[in-house]
């Protein structure tokens, strides 16, 4: 970024911080769980519109979108944040601001970098900005939990050819994930022939042969390097204490930056499954979620970029692997990056909060990767 648009754009910043908390105030205070994102995302459209704002619109999975003169371009930079949330059955929130920390569900993941890329917006309009290669923003749905990031997966299916480089505004702003973390998810059920506790006894019990499953599964071997986990993350069945189970569910994540060990992990699982089927006992399982992985280190004039950013202030930069929109694109060649607005604690927990001191460095941060090149 040229000195004399980084002093324009560093001065607008500063005086419109109190517009920024406000912003993400307002988006935070509009509940969003996975799945049901469309209350916020038609609050996005009304913003954007009340900006001066043209030619955004809602594509057909719930992301917003906003083209931002790429007329004419064959491929141009994507920006996204996730509109959805954790927080089920969450249907009042209030952020309470004490000094310079706001707290509130979602506070800093992701409405403070919803706000972020609402903000950066209205600058460009405001002081006309236009860029060398244009922008598409996207406000996307379906990043949480089981959301199994849809909305950056129909991204990628409809814009993937003309995306040169993928931001996902997430995390903190010295979070810097460079490396796709893919994840797959299973419910398995088994079903036994239960019975009553005294007069059944001897029957085979779903929950019993749910707990060897599970004991079998942890002494799964996996690499350290590439890092490889899993777990079992819940566990419910039977009816009462006097009945021998007839049926016991449980969840299963399994992680890897790696494809190939991802796989490897899957078919360790359904080999240990497959044991435990007999005449008395079924055992199924359904995927439930399934997140794609990099396939290796990306290397891309925009992993620099933020490394020269952060050298400029005497910062450094650390990058990571992670589970994130930018996913989608690492797992397809497109060089894709995620970082975020401010800092802070407590994500995913009601009581989260966001350090207010931090975002005016994070949104100039967040500028001057934008505006880079220009």
């Amino acid at each position: 970024m040229n000195k004399e648009l980084k002093i324009k754009v560093f001065s607008y910043v500063k005086k419109n911080l109190p517009e920024l908390v406000r912003l993400i105030y307002d988006v935070t205070s509009i509940p969003s769980p996975t799945g049901s994102e469309g209350k916020k995302a038609a609050w996005i459209m009304e913003t954007l519109k009340s900006f001066g704002a043209e030619g955004m619109y809602i594509d057909a999975v719930g992301n917003v979108i906003y083209p931002y003169h790429i007329e004419g371009k064959t491929k141009f930079p994507m920006y996204g944040a996730h509109i959805d949330t954790v927080f089920a059955g969450l249907d009042n929130i209030q952020p309470e601001i004490d000094g310079v920390i706001m707290q509130g569900a979602s506070c800093g993941d992701n409405s403070s970098n919803v706000a972020a890329m609402l903000f950066a917006i209205k600058m460009f309009l405001q002081l006309n900005i236009v860029t060398k290669e244009g922008m598409v923003f996207v406000f996307n749905v379906g990043e949480e939990g089981l959301g199994n990031l849809k909305g950056a997966k129909f991204l990628i299916k409809e814009w993937g050819s003309r995306i040169s480089s993928y931001l996902a505004t997430d995390c903190y702003n010295d979070d810097f994930v460079n490396l796709a973390v893919g994840s797959t998810r299973y419910k398995v059920t088994v079903h036994a022939e239960g019975g009553h506790s005294w007069f059944a006894f001897g029957n085979t019990n779903a929950i019993h042969t749910a707990s060897d499953i599970i004991h079998e599964f942890y002494h799964m071997t996996v690499p350290e390097t590439p890092r490889t986990t899993y777990n079992i993350g819940t566990i419910a069945g039977g009816t009462t204490v006097n009945s021998i189970a007839e049926t016991a569910e449980f969840t299963v994540d399994m992680r890897s930056e790696n494809q190939v060990e991802l796989d490897k992990l899957e078919e360790q699982f359904k080999n240990i499954l497959a044991k435990f089927r007999s005449k008395k006992v079924a055992v199924e399982a359904e995927m439930i979620g399934q997140r794609p992985c990099s396939n290796g280190l990306i290397q891309d004039e925009i992993y620099d970029r933020i490394v020269n950013i952060r050298k400029a202030h005497d910062l450094p930069t650390v990058f990571q692997g992670a589970s994130t929109d930018a996913n989608v694109p690492l797992s397809v060649g497109i060089p894709a990056l995620s970082f975020g607005l401010g800092k802070g604690t407590g994500m995913h927990k009601v009581n989260e909060t966001l350090d207010l001191s931090t975002i005016e460095f994070g949104m100039n941060q967040f500028l001057e990767y934008m505006l880079y090149n220009d």
